[in-house]
């Protein structure tokens, strides 16, 4: 199959998500991404291993491949799936989340920035087919001055608007069975969508400026927070096919405290390459 755009990504996730998929790949010490190449959610197993915390539901047609992986892990996943953390409301990281609110029954915590969206199903057309949408409503939104405390973790959850103006990052700690502590990190979304022209009307230059400003001032922030292992609810962000080694369920190959800052200039470039084009800069 030749993937041409997004739109095929998400169709071949969607519809044949057996030709790409990842299995499971352990990425720190109770962390797994599971789905496609392309996109996937990340599982991790709660420090006393009762339960799993979900960062995503993925697309509608992945779900019985993550519920089949929860189930690897020695999960149920109609009952052990505990919390669902939306990183942003593009379809391909939440079209199978009514299908898990009601089979798995977790709590599940959004944007308040994105609530809107769901009510909303001709906001997706840019984004992935809107035959894909179904409404579902969250349980709690994100209280970005509070951590969310779960299953033995502490997560830190960021508001970083760009890819949208919900896009919600986390960072939090996760400990190897010989005590090392590794502080793991996820942007909720790369990309800079919200921050293009067509966004902005021909008025909003100062507005499209301002935006683009406190992005890039975000970003250089973000790069301060030390983190050893960089995730992602898309695999090639991380170079997922490309470093994870032969036995996927050994972590070592993601451990790389430099990565994180990396990661994010590739957000800065892109910035860089919408304020070259910009037509509020000509």
């Amino acid at each position: 199959m030749v993937i041409l755009n997004a739109m095929d990504y998400y169709r071949q996730a969607s519809l044949c998500p057996w030709e790409t998929a990842t299995g499971l790949v352990r990425l720190s010490p109770h962390c797994w991404y599971v789905g496609q190449q392309w996109v996937g959610v990340v599982l991790i197993e709660t420090m006393n291993k009762d339960g799993i915390i979900m960062i995503d539901s993925g697309i509608r047609g992945q779900m019985w491949q993550i519920f089949e992986c929860v189930r690897k892990l020695g999960y149920d996943p109609e009952k052990d799936i505990q919390l669902c953390m939306l990183s942003h409301a593009h379809l391909d990281h939440c079209s199978g989340m009514p299908l898990l609110l009601n089979y798995s029954h977790p709590v599940m915590y959004m944007s308040a920035y994105e609530v809107d969206w769901l009510t909303d199903p001709s906001i997706w057309e840019r984004y992935a087919p809107v035959d894909q949408y179904t409404p579902f409503e969250p349980d709690r939104l994100y209280d970005y001055e509070k951590p969310i405390t779960w299953g033995g973790f502490t997560f830190d959850v960021k508001h970083t608007p760009g890819h949208t103006p919900g896009t919600t990052s986390c960072f939090f700690d996760d400990v190897d069975e010989d005590g090392t502590v590794y502080r793991v990190g996820l942007h909720g979304g790369m990309g800079i969508n919200v921050l293009t022209d067509s966004n902005y009307g021909d008025d909003e230059a100062e507005r499209a400026k301002k935006e683009r400003a406190d992005f890039r001032k975000m970003m250089e922030s973000l790069m301060d927070i030390p983190v050893d292992i960089t995730i992602s609810n898309h695999g090639p962000n991380i170079e997922l096919v490309e470093r994870m080694g032969p036995d996927k369920t050994d972590f070592r190959p993601f451990i790389d405290p430099a990565y994180w800052a990396m990661h994010l200039r590739r957000q800065l470039k892109g910035l860089d390459g919408v304020e070259a084009e910009s037509k509020f800069n000509k």
